[in-house]
């Protein structure tokens, strides 16, 4: 009588190839997880840019218009066209997305917002340059992320 089963070869060899395959497996859950964080930190830097790009946008238009004005929600203060010169502020935002002008113990993402300058016509658009980098405390050549925005706000 003939019996129908495994020998002990091809069970050794199953279980090397479902060992091997498992951790083939497992040697790719860090990169999942490094991965997943990136995008959790980019979408929210994403987030935060573009809550202080509507912030600049709704900011009220000035009597006579072009004037010099500041933000409503994070009081960016904005100048009068035609601007003349870079002008920088610095927000710091925590991962709950609280903003402060310094640097906390909870911060997380670091903002920059560049006014640059637009020419010498008074009826040219007010360009901002948004830069999210975190951790907050690093230099922003020393980051480890960066998410970056150009909006052009017409205040004529």
């Amino acid at each position: 009588m003939k019996r129908n089963a495994f020998s002990l070869v091809e069970v050794t060899l199953a279980l090397g190839v479902a060992g091997i395959s498992l951790l083939t497996i497992f040697a790719l859950l860090p990169v999942g997880v490094r991965t997943n964080q990136l995008a959790i930190e980019q979408t929210a830097s994403t987030d935060i840019l573009s809550a202080v790009a509507a912030d600049l946008r709704a900011t009220p238009v000035t009597t006579p218009r072009g004037g010099a004005a500041v933000s409503p929600l994070f009081a960016i203060g904005i100048p009068a066209n035609p601007v003349a010169a870079s002008t920088m502020t610095t927000l710091f935002f925590t991962a709950q997305g609280q903003s402060a002008i310094s640097l906390q113990t909870d911060s997380r993402y670091r903002v920059t917002i560049t006014l640059l300058p637009n020419g010498a016509g008074a009826r040219t658009a007010t360009f901002v340059d948004l830069k999210a980098t975190w951790p907050a405390a690093a230099s922003i050549p020393d980051a480890q992320g960066v998410a970056e925005m150009f909006i052009a706000l017409d205040r004529n």
